[in-house]
């Protein structure tokens, strides 16, 4: 079917272009369908101020690093056609390895005889989930909880902290940033709820050179990955 679609709308003779604009952006978003697709859409929308982009992709086909790679040949593409060098192809990188191909190498990756000497490891991660899976503390109860009911929080630091946090402190604990914040979260946790165990899911972006020979550098998927750690108090 098709892999994309591109309404090009023209709201230069619109009263009010921003809400318009809002509206056909989520119209745009709200069209993709999972199981038919496209997966990908575009809007093109032209205002009395200039032209603007809208690009929708479902987050099972593209994570962080994919978004870096389509923006950066975008631009590129953009500034060729924009210096007069629409008369020949616009030049882009050469295409690493595809997702297909990584998922492959991958799944022969995970079942490799030497994976078997970590199997322990992650057994052992398991029972601790079993026996960390009490609730937590519950102001209220409710079983309907929704995205819309949540709430969030923003923490300014001061140049001062942030120049602690970002060099000071790895210095007198030889640590990384990571460290820093899953002892600050495993604290937080405990003083809350005085659960000195607390299972944690990580994310990461899931590009490790785990397999040779297979270059995904500009390979555009979703490659991240969770793996669970237990913050010990």
């Amino acid at each position: 079917g098709e892999l994309y679609t591109l309404d090009i709308v023209d709201f230069s003779g619109v009263e009010d272009e921003s809400t318009a604009v809002e509206a056909k952006a989520s119209e745009i978003q709200a069209g993709i369908h999972l199981s038919e697709g496209p997966l990908v859409k575009l809007g093109l929308f032209h205002c009395a101020e200039g032209d603007h982009l809208l690009i929708v992709i479902h987050h099972l086909v593209v994570d962080g690093v994919s978004w870096r790679i389509l923006l950066e040949d975008l631009a590129s593409g953009y500034e060729q056609a924009v210096a007069g060098k629409t008369g020949t192809a616009i030049r882009l990188p050469h295409k690493t390895d595809s997702f297909q191909e990584w998922a492959k190498r991958l799944s022969a990756y995970a079942n490799r005889a030497t994976m078997e000497r970590e199997l322990a490891y992650w057994q052992h991660i398991e029972q601790a989930e079993a026996s960390l899976a009490k609730p937590l503390p519950k102001d209220f109860a409710n079983d309907n909880a929704r995205l819309g009911d949540s709430e969030v929080v923003t923490v300014r630091w001061t140049k001062q902290e942030t120049e602690q946090l970002l060099k000071q402190a790895h210095r007198a604990y030889n640590t990384e940033m990571n460290d820093l914040l899953l002892a600050a979260l495993g604290k937080a946790v405990y003083d809350w709820s005085g659960s000195e165990r607390v299972l944690v899911n990580l994310e990461g972006h899931g590009r490790e050179a785990i397999v040779p020979d297979v270059d995904i550098t500009r390979t555009v998927g979703w490659f991240t990955s969770q793996f669970p750690v237990v913050l010990d108090g």
